[in-house]
């Protein structure tokens, strides 16, 4: 694998699990199902559904990764109410998400699988899509419930990504 192309994976892989995964599950650790449920105009997803929005979304790359296939069809517009989910529920799904991403990802980077199969704008596309999403459900959770939760300041930032993939 190009040099250039094993560093935005590894790159790609941190970025996904080891900075959005955290933020993420912290965000939304013992979230009511009101707050997570709630549309707060006519026109805004909420928390939940955007959560579910993404999940969906690092699942169509896990298919078009570990199998090849293109997946058709796009989710622009899935943002689903699954009220009956709870916070620990949605933690639990996107977990498993994101780390079944990274497994297949990581394939990728150790040779086991055909590099062909790669697209870099797919990837980065992926990555860019989350960060906008966690962006709008970190906001969200904020505002409806007045917590703050300080990322930079916890060492979720940028330096300490940098140095979690340069250590290993």
């Amino acid at each position: 694998m190009d040099n250039h192309l094993h560093e935005f994976m590894r790159i790609s892989i941190f970025r996904m699990c080891e900075h959005y995964l955290p933020k993420l599950k912290i965000t939304l650790d013992d979230l009511n199902k009101e707050v997570l449920w709630k549309h707060e105009t006519e026109k805004l997803n909420s928390i939940g559904g955007i959560v579910l929005h993404v999940a969906q979304h690092i699942q169509r790359h896990i298919i078009r990764y570990s199998n090849s296939d293109k997946v058709e069809g796009g989710i622009e517009n899935h943002f689903p109410d699954e009220n009956t989910l709870f916070s620990s529920d949605l933690i639990q799904l996107i977990t498993n998400r994101f780390n079944t991403w990274r497994e297949v990802m990581t394939d990728y980077l150790e040779g086991n699988m055909e590099e062909k199969n790669l697209d870099m704008y797919d990837i980065y596309h992926l990555v860019e899509h989350t960060g906008y999403h966690l962006g709008q459900i970190i906001d969200r959770v904020q505002r409806l419930t007045s917590r703050s939760f300080q990322f930079v300041q916890n060492g979720i930032n940028e330096r300490s990504l940098k140095e979690l993939i340069y250590r290993d």
